[in-house]
């Protein structure tokens, strides 16, 4: 059974799910543009693209954010949320904006 919920990305005894979960960004001609990677661990969530370490953020400070982000930024080192129109959005290092994919957001909010 442990080694199952492992093999899941869930960490056995613990209440929350952890593992790794990749986003889709998306450009304004909805063209994937590549992949976040987040690591999430119970009490952090570290986002990467490619190589590249982007943030170290707070679980419930992110979770609370994609579930109700009222129209304001999250801004954790070389990443910034936002939302615009109904879209979930990402910029890495403070440039351009990609888009979240819609099926990307789903899986999120629900692990996160």
């Amino acid at each position: 059974m442990q080694e199952q919920a492992a093999l899941k990305g869930e960490r056995p005894g613990a209440g929350e799910w952890v593992g790794r979960v990749e986003v889709d960004l998306r450009n304004a001609r909805d063209w994937s543009i590549g992949s976040l990677h987040l690591e999430v661990e119970p009490g952090t969530v570290t986002v990467w693209f490619g190589s590249r370490a982007l943030a170290v953020m707070n679980r419930d400070e992110l979770r609370e954010w994609i579930i109700h982000p009222r129209g304001t930024r999250l801004a954790a080192d070389d990443l910034v949320w936002s939302t615009q129109y109904g879209s979930t959005y990402v910029a890495i290092g403070w440039t351009a904006e990609y888009r979240m994919g819609d099926a990307s957001l789903r899986e999120l909010t629900a692990v996160i």
